[in-house]
């Protein structure tokens, strides 16, 4: 009757987790940023912040410049902790709050959806909205079935393996409620962050893609008008040859000589 009650109202319990987990970050950035930043020597709270940031901005700063580390590092920032709370949730030893909302597909789904349009919001903003709209459909006008197969990747990916360990954790402790789940649950904190950096760099690939898509093709078309600059130039300085005219000094002097 409980496991009834419990699969009754699941969808409120991951909603629920999904909000707790929103919270703890709000609470994780009010602690870490509770105290004036220095630029001497930082305290553990801004050590931990730096830390976690350091990563995200170095990402933020192979994809552009200082205009992608404002928007990049953020999004990516925000992706990565959301992830690595909702996957650590699990571990609690709590009859509601041990549903991590990743193991559930509907949320995998919708941060796969987040991600990959906030990867077209990001395009649209280094590259223009036709340039963002461009992305989707050339060189391929299919290019956009891309964008779907990235959601279903990100998102299967993810449940898939906090899903399953989430419920071989629940087989496990209904069998051998002592000492095995332990390990489970220090093990799982693997894959765990494994998780939620393999989203986090996916996710920096599409962007890097979806970023460089046109600036490449801008490239290429500069070479591409240098290399006629040049090839004309050169078409230009070429002294002209007549039919009967010998084409080198050297020949010249060769058929002036005696024989």
């Amino acid at each position: 009757m409980e496991e009834n009650a419990v699969i009754h109202y699941m969808p409120y319990i991951v909603i629920f987790n999904f909000v707790v987990v929103a919270a703890l970050l709000v609470v994780f950035g009010k602690i870490t940023t509770s105290r004036e930043l220095t630029s001497g020597v930082p305290g553990s709270r801004q050590n931990v912040g730096e830390f976690v940031l350091d990563f995200f901005v170095g990402k933020a700063r192979e994809i552009g410049d200082v205009k992608a580390v404002t928007v990049v590092a953020p999004f990516l920032a925000t992706c990565f902790l959301f992830i690595l709370f909702s996957n650590l949730l699990g571990m609690l030893p709590l009859p509601v709050l041990n549903n991590p909302p990743t193991a559930f597909y509907s949320v995998p789904l919708g941060l796969a959806l987040c991600a990959v349009a906030g990867t077209m919001i990001i395009s649209g903003v280094f590259n223009g909205l036709a340039g963002a709209i461009k992305h989707l459909v050339w060189p391929n006008p299919l290019q956009f079935i891309a964008e779907i197969t990235d959601v279903l990747s990100l998102s299967l990916r993810l449940f898939g393996n906090i899903g399953g360990e989430h419920m071989t954790l629940v087989l496990v402790m209904t069998a051998v409620p002592i000492g095995i789940p332990l390990i489970l649950h220090v093990l799982g904190l693997i894959p765990a962050f494994v998780q939620a950096l393999v989203f986090t760099l996916l996710t920096t690939s599409f962007i890097a893609g979806a970023v460089h898509h046109e600036h490449e093709e801008e490239e290429e078309h500069h070479e591409r008008l240098a290399e006629d600059k040049e090839a004309a130039k050169s078409e230009i300085e070429r002294p002209p040859v007549f039919e009967g005219e010998p084409a080198t000094g050297i020949q010249s002097a060769g058929q002036a000589s005696p024989g």
